[in-house]
């Protein structure tokens, strides 16, 4: 069907932000252009998401946004083209449809988006990617909220955790990370859930990731800490630097306290245990 190109006028250093935060389910595809950013939705979509997409969109315009009626084309398509090979930190993360030669210093990840969240692209997924490598250890159970492509459960799984379990509101999640981890040899390890986390079955987990956003995650976090043995760790993206203040007291209501903060651009992310077992958690990172 036809689609509603949506055009963001702002200034580039701003652009990473913008699709941050703008880019939601209702998102068909992107174009970044000299000093705009241009969203495609179904043409019959973008009045339902219009008032609060303009509303995050505002403190970031350098002009008016303008809307434009485009004829039918696979926008999907089109944005897939897009997605090439990244390097981040141990990982290679890369579409099923390059066939490049993978670094041998490298640990590959196949994975293709669909338009879901997670390709490494953005600062969020590399920040919580950067605290697996260091959080994760060999047999560790993970539990991964707002599951979107699958790459944070697939980066612990490729690293030693034992299985991962993950939940995404959205069902396209759920048939991209079943996909992705197929092709990446994980599916035996690999078990995905549509809805909160209220669907996933009752159990503890060794780790915990959230790569979501602040008022998500703060509504999400009592939930969260029900899954966590007594000394996961809980690892949490999505947010941005100006958030790190209101988190960390969020943490520490639910008997949490921070061991690892990272940043990169704007954006922050908090690593936390429960603040009863900091001995125990902290002599074994040692």
């Amino acid at each position: 069907m036809p689609s509603t190109a949506v055009t963001v006028p702002s200034k580039s250093q701003n652009h990473e932000l913008l699709l941050g935060l703008l880019m939601t389910e209702e998102v068909q595809g992107v174009e970044e252009r000299e000093g705009a950013l241009v969203f495609f939705f179904e043409e019959t979509g973008y009045p339902f998401v219009k008032a609060e997409f303009e509303r995050i969109a505002a403190p970031f315009q350098s002009g008016p946004i303008s809307c434009e009626l485009i004829l039918d084309q696979n926008w999907n398509e089109e944005w897939e083209k897009t997605i090439k090979p990244i390097k981040v930190g141990r990982f290679w993360i890369r579409p099923s449809w390059d066939i490049g030669i993978v670094p041998e210093d490298k640990i590959e990840l196949i994975i293709d988006p669909k338009m879901s969240f997670g390709t490494g692209y953005h600062e969020t997924t590399r920040l919580m990617m950067a605290g697996i490598e260091e959080m994760v250890r060999e047999g560790d159970r993970v539990l991964d909220a707002g599951t979107g492509t699958g790459v944070l459960a697939f980066s612990a799984l490729k690293i030693g955790a034992s299985k991962a379990v993950g939940f995404d509101v959205d069902p396209i999640c759920k048939g991209n990370a079943d996909e992705n981890s197929l092709m990446n040899g994980l599916s035996e390890r690999f078990q995905m859930f549509v809805g909160t986390e209220k669907v996933v079955p009752s159990q503890t987990f060794d780790i915990v990731l959230a790569n979501i956003n602040r008022e998500t995650l703060r509504a999400m976090l009592p939930a969260l800490k029900v899954f966590m043995t007594d000394e996961a760790k809980l690892g949490l993206a999505g947010l941005l630097i100006s958030d790190r203040e209101i988190m960390l007291k969020e943490l520490e209501t639910n008997g949490l306290i921070s061991v690892r903060e990272t940043t990169e651009g704007d954006w922050w992310s908090v690593w936390a245990i429960n603040s009863t077992s900091i001995g125990t958690i902290l002599n074994s990172l040692l």
